[in-house]
């Protein structure tokens, strides 16, 4: 066949798969009618000759590769109706994962041309690539003499210039949705893209470390690198040690990971016109901006620091959070990080962090005005919460914590009030910003609170209709601790194998901005990295650089059979993850569960839920190998 044929094919092929990124965000929900009607009904259906069969064909396929995770646990395995659907669930989505990642995108792989950019892993030295910071060299347990916290703090937005005049690609959903417009906030301000950055030492001298967050869907190693680079000498000079780039994980911002923008034409240039330079899907216009916002917020926040305390609180917010698929699993609460200046007339700084999904603007994302589409962006909840601590004088900048499956439940926040997905997003983001602010208080300080802030939630008018929830009824208060200066930081980057074809394709044609490796045998790789830091004694965290399952976190039936224990059972029960930090790479499943489209059954309904999350992942190796990288870092800095 010629190679120009042979690319033809393989071009209309591998368009399936690239468009295969949007099918998670909105596929899952929607996979349990029907046909998981059926598979119910046929595993209900199957006794004791169909384990044996089930298991009999899952050692011949063990023997291929194909490993077919175990039942359960003793106590599941006590019910046969619950371990006979888990299997048949299990054995569904390795034929699924088989057929998708093999059958298809494994052939697909293997005959799509590598664009110019991909490199020989035999070749490449991850030592001699630019721009890594390893951390700090020591860790510490107490603080050294006459420490105190010092923390600066800085906003820039990460609009193009050229934004209004030139349209872009929203990141999330179908490609192809372009806009040149920004929601309107509740005060008909244009919402805009941010990075928000922290730069913070314990006065130990051992180095300053640096998070910016960046509103977005992710950012991928590559981009990371990028914008260390461009601090290189400031960093060398400031004797900033770490520097940690976060998304927000907004999914109506500007495509941040090349998918969304012209992914057809990125395929056919990068794989057919390999004598021209590779085009990437991230716009480069978006990405100066990106690199520019991030250096010159870690320049104006190390500049701006100043002494304080820094106190630490937390708040179960289950009531607003929701775990789509099963095993349901996810981290309930809100970590509140408040920095407290000496000097009264700075601001003071909140760091907040949990896991959550902000996409609640974009639920409306083919319900457009005028078109099938929505093509504005937004900010999302984490507008408003900002707005709202604005408001009352701090500072903010939001971490993704455990973001896992897990997305906003707008019960509460919407107060069976009317309006469109984007009004949504402006409630759950007030919400979330008053308990933020009224955590520590009680009953009347926060009245006074929600009057200073100027109601937005309607309290004063809404609050005697029946589907109303008043934002601080039933709020617990919790008591804030100091914290003392204590930060440990260290990173460790590390080569990971992209086991999932689908993405491998999408990397090793350029269509993302990954940077990719090629071994011997055709498999793809790419380089990652996990962090871990310790502040004071009230928190241990795991900066993932994937969306972690929280079973790997928290335990529970989710997690049997993984090679290590939950994070929490090993390493303590403070423990938390940032997730999204310094690499935007997928969904990270126990491998156990891993499929790339498929159901699972979820004992606490008795039904099967669809799932389709891991098309978006790194594979079925990305648990083993971030987490167990993070061990070794974890050792090497704690023996």
């Amino acid at each position: 066949m010629k190679k120009t044929a042979k690319s033809f094919i393989a071009l209309v092929l591998s368009l399936c798969l690239a468009f295969s990124c949007a099918v998670p965000v909105f596929a899952a929900p929607a996979a349990s009618n029907a046909n998981i009607t059926v598979a119910e009904a046929t595993a209900d259906k199957l006794g004791t000759s169909a384990v044996k069969a089930v298991g009999a064909v899952a050692d011949k396929l063990g023997k291929i590769g194909c490993d077919l995770p175990d039942i359960g646990d003793e106590s599941s395995k006590t019910d046969f109706a619950t371990a006979v659907k888990k299997l048949f669930a299990k054995f569904v989505n390795m034929l699924s994962n088989f057929l998708i990642n093999f059958a298809v995108a494994g052939v697909l792989k293997t005959v799509i041309p590598d664009a110019n950019t991909v490199e020989r892993l035999e070749n490449f030295n991850l030592d001699s690539y630019e721009g890594f910071l390893p951390g700090m060299e020591t860790f510490i347990d107490e603080p050294t003499a006459n420490a105190f916290w010092s923390l600066g703090y800085s906003r820039k937005s990460v609009m193009p210039a050229n934004f209004g005049e030139k349209s872009y690609a929203k990141g999330a959903y179908l490609p192809y949705i372009f806009g040149n417009q920004m929601y309107k906030d509740d005060d008909l301000v244009d919402e805009e893209l941010r990075v928000r950055t922290v730069v913070m030492n314990d006065g130990s001298g051992r180095g300053n470390v640096a998070f910016c967050a960046l509103d977005a869907m992710g950012l991928c190693n590559a981009d990371v690198r990028k914008i260390r680079i461009a601090l290189d000498e400031f960093a060398k000079a400031n004797n900033i040690v770490s520097i940690n780039v976060s998304c927000t994980h907004i999914h109506t911002g500007i495509d941040s990971q090349g998918v969304w923008t012209d992914p057809a034409g990125d395929l056919f240039h990068n794989t057919i016109r390999k004598n021209e330079p590779v085009k990437t899907g991230v716009d480069p216009d978006f990405l100066e901006a990106v690199i520019n916002g991030c250096k010159e917020s870690v320049i104006e926040a190390f500049n701006g620091m100043t002494g304080g305390r820094l106190m630490y609180s937390k708040i179960d917010i289950s009531e607003y959070l929701r775990d789509r698929t099963a095993p349901k699993s996810y981290d309930e609460n809100l970590y509140k990080l408040a920095f407290v200046p000496f000097d009264s007339s700075v601001a003071p700084t909140i760091i907040a962090t949990f896991g959550c999904h902000p996409e609640s603007s974009s639920y409306d994302w083919n319900k457009g005005e005028g078109t099938k589409y929505d093509e504005k962006f937004s900010a999302d909840f984490v507008w408003y919460i900002e707005k709202l601590l604005n408001s009352q004088g701090y500072n903010f900048i939001y971490l993704q914590g455990n973001v896992s499956t897990t997305t906003s439940s707008r019960g509460l926040s919407g107060d069976g009030i009317s309006g469109n997905a984007h009004y949504s997003a402006i409630r759950y983001g007030y919400e979330i910003g008053y308990i933020l602010l009224g955590m520590e208080l009680d009953e009347a300080g926060r009245i006074a609170l929600n009057e200073a802030a100027g109601d937005k939630l309607d309290v004063k008018n809404q609050s005697g209709r029946d589907t109303y929830t008043i934002w601080y009824d039933g709020l617990p208060t919790v008591t804030a601790e100091e914290v003392k200066p204590v930060l440990n930081v260290a990173n460790r980057a590390f080569v990971v194998e992209i086991s999932n074809n689908a993405i491998a394709i999408i990397g090793k044609t350029s269509i993302s901005d990954n940077f990719v490796l090629r071994d011997r045998l055709g498999r793809v790789y790419t380089v990652s990295e996990v962090g871990y830091m310790e502040i004071g004694d009230v928190l241990k965290v795991y900066m993932s650089p994937g969306e972690t399952f929280t079973e790997l976190l928290k335990g529970g039936y989710g997690a049997d059979g993984f090679e290590f224990k939950p994070l929490r059972e090993e390493f303590g029960e403070n423990v938390i993850i940032m997730d999204l930090m310094n690499d935007a790479a997928g969904y990270v499943a126990n491998p156990k569960n891993f499929v790339m489209a498929g159901i699972q059954y979820n004992p606490e309904t008795g039904k099967y839920e669809g799932d389709t999350w891991c098309l978006i992942s790194y594979g079925k190796n990305a648990a083993s190998d971030f987490i167990g990288n993070f061990r070794e870092l974890v050792k090497s800095k704690r023996g």
